[in-house]
């Protein structure tokens, strides 16, 4: 009878101690994305979609509290560098002065325009499922902060060459991965896409123009608990 009754504590707790929390507190956490940003113009001349790839630099800084089998974990994101998100260019010859349509009556031919987002940075809440003490898979959902760049070069106007900014806010959506390698180092694979808003620019002719960034990322990394 007391083997009987000690074996139902004991197997209680095998199944708690099978979802532990083997991420359980803060970490650090660096990482290598391979990232597409996107850049869609409007009231632009020409309206569209310009898009860049590039492989940037993640850090981050953690906490997560497990909760039985379920997990809420969350952080502070930086990505490091400069992302390009599009260029436009045009090489004809018989362009001139910037109108809202169209480029007409001058001397000039080449122009650019070139998109980037920097200073991204975010908040995340990340809910989770322990398959076991080794392994987490947990949604992301961000809120997320980035400086939206356009760096221009009209050679036929007066100022042919500078460049203007915006403050973009966005929210992102992911999913990840983690995996225990020891006892304070983990593995982890992440994908994410954040949606920034609309703001809107002015050229020459006053005429509103509006930019909405995208970043979507792949994200390898390490981490360590302490």
């Amino acid at each position: 009878m007391k083997l009987k009754h000690l074996a139902v504590p004991a197997l209680i707790a095998l199944s708690s101690s099978a979802f532990a929390g083997g991420f359980d507190g803060p970490s650090l956490q660096a990482g290598i994305s391979l990232s597409v940003a996107q850049t869609s113009l409007k009231d632009y001349s020409p309206d569209g979609k310009v898009s860049d790839n590039a492989a940037v630099g993640n850090l981050s800084l953690n906490y997560s509290k497990s909760f039985g089998k379920f997990n809420l974990g969350g952080g502070v994101f930086s990505m490091l560098g400069t992302q390009n998100s599009g260029s436009l260019q045009s090489f004809a010859t018989d362009t001139g002065t910037r109108g809202e349509t169209d480029f007409v009556g001058g001397t000039g031919g080449l122009w650019s325009d070139r998109f980037e987002l920097k200073n991204v940075w975010g908040i995340s809440v990340e809910p989770g499922l322990n398959l076991n003490e080794s392994t987490l898979v947990y949604a992301k959902f961000s809120y997320v902060r980035a400086k939206g760049t356009n760096v221009y070069n009209y050679p036929q106007e007066a100022q042919p060459l500078g460049s203007a900014s915006r403050n973009h806010s966005g929210m992102g959506v992911g999913a990840g991965v983690k995996f225990k390698l020891s006892d304070n180092l983990y593995g982890m694979v992440e994908v994410e896409q954040v949606n920034f808003n609309t703001k809107s620019y002015y050229d020459a002719a006053d005429t509103t123009e509006t930019y909405k960034p995208r970043l979507v990322k792949g994200t390898i990394g390490i981490g360590y608990r302490f």
